[in-house]
């Protein structure tokens, strides 16, 4: 399967999203790791990227942080957050359109693809 889109996947010390890395390789996406938010926050500084899957909880880092701290060349990037705890509706609301999806903690695969699939092809036809 050859599908387009490149994703960024950033987690704590846990590595509880590692092992998705090599899925999303296997389902024909480019797809990158990175064990924190300020390597996130750089990478994206020169390398752009479709979609950031990202475990809020990365290094203590809260949600609204990672979106205000993403640079002006990933302002259109889709995130979908794994999180240990619900979210209020609130506040997901308030981070659309970047969030596309909001998973908890370990994410079912099936419906993580669903949201990475949905969220690519939403992203490409953007462009």
């Amino acid at each position: 399967m050859s599908n387009t889109g490149q994703i960024l996947v950033a987690d704590d010390a846990d590595a509880l999203l590692l092992p998705i890395v090599d899925l999303l390789r296997l389902e024909g996406y480019e797809c990158n790791y990175v064990p924190d938010i300020d390597t996130v926050i750089e990478i994206l500084k020169c390398i752009k990227f479709d979609l950031l899957i990202a475990d809020i909880n990365t290094v203590g880092v809260s949600t609204v942080e990672i979106i205000k701290g993403l640079p002006d060349n990933s302002k259109e990037i889709s995130i979908i957050l794994i999180s240990d705890f619900p979210l209020s509706e609130k506040l997901l609301q308030s981070m659309k359109p970047l969030v596309t999806a909001c998973l908890s903690k370990p994410p079912d695969i099936e419906e993580l693809l669903k949201y990475v699939k949905c969220s690519i092809k939403e992203k490409l036809m953007r462009a």
